[in-house]
């Protein structure tokens, strides 16, 4: 064969294959009509609402969210709120469920589709359980991996089985469950906007220091600190926004857990009036802190931001007064930060 021939055959094998390549991806890789599949959970899809606890079970350990009146709180950390998007999203995924096809039935092949029992050695399967108010089970299902299978136009499925049995089945939706309890938290405490601290104290004493501004566009001055040093922007911003977002780490309710009398202090307030004070310690290698929102603006103040702040105190100490956090390291190594921390460095520094 000449090599004119031979290039010839190698480019039309070439574009036969990618032409192959194209024109597979663009078809289903299971051929099944999706309409005429049954929904794994009939009942919850009927009536997702009806969901009013769901227990989990990992390796990891297990936990239950509950319905009370209208929030999800989980017994697990005393009634704690539940983010309660996490918990829609985990009923509507299971509710939206249908049946694909069968898969295997030896218990060998578990472990690759991840649907093995929560007991077997570095499980990574979760069994799922939903229960209606009069405790009727309304899904229970060990829910596996997510599947690289193409249908529906896209890639969307999971691997499940039903508990106690081998019927394994690939199924429509991906639905992947979080196996730990702290995530499925409502795990905001505060949440105030660097743009709209005015005044931060930072400790209580000789020690301590206050870091004030009369705008938004103004920089921090500084009470408390040593003669001829001033405040350092960049070391200040830490400071100044460490209220923009707190996320607990953990929770327990109020009194379980004594902040010493010697507890750190810091204080936040805003423009409109809203202060904040967070009393902190470090226990047992956590940090934990208890927080109290007050207004401090002009008692006969009338205006829209003194009404915002006098809401976001209300709103505040409902959420905060019963419970004792584990907060970020971030924002407690903030609001310790000793005054020498956020000042420029001396002029005969070397």
């Amino acid at each position: 064969m000449s090599p004119r021939v031979f290039i010839a055959w190698l480019v039309v094998t070439v574009v036969t294959v990618v032409l192959a390549v194209v024109v597979g991806l663009g078809r289903e890789t299971a051929t099944f009509d999706l309409v005429k599949r049954e929904p794994v959970f009939e009942t919850l899809r009927e009536n997702p609402d009806a969901a009013a606890k769901i227990e989990v079970r990992s390796r990891f350990g297990e936990f239950t969210l509950e319905r009370q009146e209208n929030r999800w709180v989980t017994p697990d950390r005393d009634g704690y709120p539940v983010d309660e998007t996490d918990v829609r999203r985990l009923i509507v995924g299971l509710s939206d469920m249908r049946y694909v096809e069968r898969k295997t039935s030896n218990p060998e092949r578990f472990t690759r589709l991840e649907v093995e029992d929560i007991d077997a050695g570095f499980s990574e399967s979760a069994h799922v359980t939903v229960s209606g108010a009069d405790g009727g089970a309304l899904a229970d299902i060990i829910v596996g991996r997510p599947s690289a299978r193409f249908f529906e136009g896209r890639a969307s499925g999971t691997y499940i089985r039903v508990p106690d049995t081998t019927e394994v089945w690939l199924v429509s939706g991906v639905t992947n469950i979080q196996t730990r309890l702290v995530p499925w938290l409502d795990r905001q405490i505060v949440e105030i906007p660097a743009n709209e601290v005015a005044r931060i104290v930072i400790g209580e004493g000789e020690a301590g220091y206050v870091l004030e501004r009369a705008s938004a566009d103004d920089a921090f001055a500084i009470e408390g600190a040593p003669e001829g040093r001033e405040p350092d922007a960049e070391k200040i911003r830490p400071v100044s926004r460490a209220f923009a977002g707190v996320d607990l780490e953990d929770v327990k309710p109020r009194g379980e857990i004594q902040l010493p009398a010697d507890a750190a202090v810091a204080e936040i307030e805003t423009f409109g009036g809203l202060n904040v004070r967070v009393r902190m310690a470090e226990i047992d290698r956590k940090r934990w802190a208890e927080f109290e929102a007050r207004f401090t603006g002009n008692a006969s103040d009338d205006s829209d931001a003194a009404k915002s702040a006098r809401d976001a105190v209300t709103a505040i100490n409902s959420r905060v007064g019963d419970w004792t956090y584990w907060v970020p390291s971030a924002f407690f190594s903030s609001l310790t930060r000793p005054v020498e921390e956020v000042l420029t460095e001396p002029e005969n520094a070397s």
